[in-house]
């Protein structure tokens, strides 16, 4: 049987490869989308929810937002909390004030749902449980893109693979790992994160410094919170009963009149805190994005922005070379994305040392002390803080 052919072969139906597929299916290029895991493990997934204003405007552009516009939360602002003397308090930075701009909150698995039912009625190819077991031919004319479903062993013709299936997925781990030129850092610390069945103490996200180890509490909606600890690494859900998750909440969050308020537990999950930066996201004709590229700590609420981020680039030089012919359209892929992975892999860290409690270093917490209390100055650093949250301008997708 003669192989499937295709302009590009996406895999990962994450909300980075569905959305590449939306912005190639716009172009007239035609693509086919591979996702390893079922359709309803897919649209179970918990990820982020925060989605910077550049981002959100290109969902509406590429007309996967009507959802998103009806049921999201907007914020113009976010809670820094952490210790003034011998009291906590709470700083507030008003993006609105500083830069114009907001954040939605919109969970990322009612994006990826909102994706996939567009695509399906598109009548567009999108294969679940098809795994990925080899790509021959990077360096010729087409790649084969071999896989694995129900039906037995398959193989798709490609121009060009998009490897966007995340930190663990194959096309990265078909590469030799010295190609891949890894920079990495990890942390002493993980995120230990509970969806709760309860209305979140703020309107706004609080990013609480303590004693203890971070906190945050975020939301999905106005009745359902997110809330997440800092844990040591290494640490697992066996070793966080119910009720000493609700005592460091409340130890690390708890204000006068603004408490945490508890419910019943839907999910809870932990994190590792780590960064990683694969300098190489091109080989022949293979190219990485999202996560299967660089992962970032969840603190600064990149993930998704920065893999949205990437393809852009990448939807656009596709375009130039399989629309208008342009071969070195792809040349400078990795080279332009690394230059925003960098400014937002700084970022995450910045943000991760900031408000975390990794090392005792009595002069190290003076200097973080000195950095709240100018953010909540509203100067510079504020507007650099306001502007790197809500999100740097995307590239043009086509």
């Amino acid at each position: 049987m003669n192989p499937i052919q295709t302009d590009v072969a996406i895999v990962g139906a994450g909300p980075a490869g569905l959305l590449l597929a939306r912005m190639l299916q716009l172009q007239g290029i035609d693509a086919v989308v591979l996702e390893r895991r079922s359709r309803d493990y897919v649209l179970g997934r918990v990820r982020a929810g925060i989605i910077e204003q550049p981002v959100a405007e290109l969902l509406v552009e590429l007309g996967v937002g009507e959802r998103m516009l009806a049921d999201r939360l907007v914020h113009d602002g976010v809670q820094l909390q952490h210790h003034a003397g011998d009291r906590m308090v709470r700083d507030r930075i008003d993006f609105a004030a500083l830069t114009g701009k907001t954040v939605t909150v919109y969970g990322q698995r009612e994006l990826v749902r909102d994706l996939i039912g567009l695509r399906e009625a598109d009548g567009l190819p999108l294969r679940f449980g098809a795994e990925v077991i080899g790509l021959d031919g990077l360096s010729d004319d087409r790649v084969a893109v071999r896989y694995r479903d129900e039906a037995g062993e398959s193989t798709i013709s490609a121009r060009y693979v998009a490897g966007v299936d995340g930190a663990h997925g194959i096309t990265a781990q078909l590469l030799d790992g010295a190609e891949r030129q890894t920079l990495q850092r990890s942390y002493p610390a993980a995120w230990l994160g509970v969806l709760v069945e309860a209305a979140p103490p703020s309107h706004e996200l609080i990013y609480a410094r303590h004693p203890e180890g971070f906190a945050l509490a975020s939301m999905r909606t106005p009745e359902v919170s997110r809330l997440y600890l800092q844990v040591p690494a290494g640490d697992t859900l066996a070793d966080w009963s119910s009720d000493r998750i609700w005592e460091h909440l409340h130890r690390r969050l708890d204000l006068p009149g603004s408490p945490v308020n508890e419910g019943r537990f839907l999910e809870s999950s932990i994190t590792p805190l780590r960064s990683v930066v694969h300098r190489r996201m091109r080989y022949g004709r293979l190219l990485l994005g999202g996560d299967a590229a660089h992962v970032v700590p969840p603190t600064g609420a990149k993930g998704l922005n920065l893999a949205v981020a990437d393809m852009t680039q990448l939807s656009r030089r596709l375009g130039g070379v399989l629309l208008r012919g342009d071969e070195a359209a792809l040349d400078g892929y990795q080279e332009s994305c690394l230059h925003r992975v960098w400014q937002v892999t700084h970022f995450s860290w910045w943000m991760t040392d900031l408000l975390h409690r990794l090392e005792s270093d009595e002069f190290g917490e003076e200097l973080r002390t000195e950095q709240l209390r100018t953010l909540a100055d509203g100067g510079p650093l504020a507007q650099w803080f306001a502007d790197s949250y809500t999100g740097l301008p995307l590239t043009p997708w086509s």
